[in-house]
């Protein structure tokens, strides 16, 4: 009875084990269809006074305030000396106060009117504790001279 088993086991496996694929009939063709070309249509164009007009649009560009805004009479009125409390009475609070140099304050700039004109400064005070030690107004020299 083991020997029977054992043949039928190893038949099985060898019988299950082929590499060959039943092949798969083949797909009858399709007939090629070809569309019939249809006649050239001449183009058609409205005359001109048919022809829709539209309304021309204008776009509307906003005055864009970006950074600190000065009034250069505040900025003059500026001494070294100040302290900071003073300062920001003054001209407001700094655009910028940089962690690493708290010690310098950045009024920046950069604004458009009606997406045209640009203005841009930089005014940077130096303090020394909470003294006013140091205006440098060479980021204003355009808007001075205006």
């Amino acid at each position: 009875m083991n020997r029977l088993t054992f043949i039928l086991l190893v038949a099985t496996l060898l019988t299950g084990c082929s590499t060959s694929l039943p092949k798969t009939p083949e797909l009858p063709k399709m007939p090629k269809f070809s569309m019939p070309e249809l006649p050239k249509m001449p183009k058609l164009s409205l005359p001109s006074w048919a022809k829709p007009k539209l309304p021309s649009i204008e776009v509307y560009k906003p005055t864009i305030m970006q950074g600190s805004v000065l009034e250069m009479s505040d900025v003059d009125l500026l001494q070294i000396g100040m302290t900071k409390e003073i300062v920001m009475n003054l001209i407001g609070s700094p655009s910028i106060i940089d962690p690493f140099h708290q010690y310098q304050w950045d009024y920046i700039n950069h604004s458009s009117i009606e997406g045209k004109t640009k203005i841009q400064y930089r005014l940077r005070l130096i303090f020394d504790g909470n003294t006013l030690v140091e205006i440098d107004k060479s980021g204003l020299e355009g808007l001075l001279a205006n």
